[in-house]
């Protein structure tokens, strides 16, 4: 049962990209949930109080493979070997960003 807090304050504890210098602590001392201007001191405030961020985080990986695979299933590959690079950059873009989206929602609370 992870805390999205760290003691690395360069990448953002709810989406994984780059952190842009925002953070919380319930407690008021280190580590803090360091966030992205995107995910937002709300967020992290929310992130912070979750009782298994993992749980979290694997739903999100989960909702995110999901979307990929849908990516791979419009160009008509599923085999990584046949893909040419800008095709596995699209299927990586689309994990990293159905990931960022669910993971936000997820710790915002909405519904599926």
């Amino acid at each position: 049962m992870r805390s999205p807090a760290s003691r690395h304050f360069s990448t953002c504890g709810i989406c994984q990209r780059r952190a842009d210098g925002i953070g919380f602590s319930p407690s008021g001392r280190m580590p803090a949930v360091w966030v992205c201007n995107d995910c937002g001191l709300d967020r992290a405030r929310t992130a912070a109080r979750l009782r298994d961020f993992d749980a979290t985080e694997r739903q999100a990986f989960t909702w995110a493979a999901r979307r990929a695979g849908e990516f791979l299933d419009t160009i008509g590959k599923t085999d990584f070997a046949l893909l040419t690079r800008d095709e596995y950059e699209g299927f990586l873009m689309a994990f990293q960003t159905h990931f960022v989206e669910e993971i936000r929602r997820l710790i915002e609370g909405e519904p599926t």
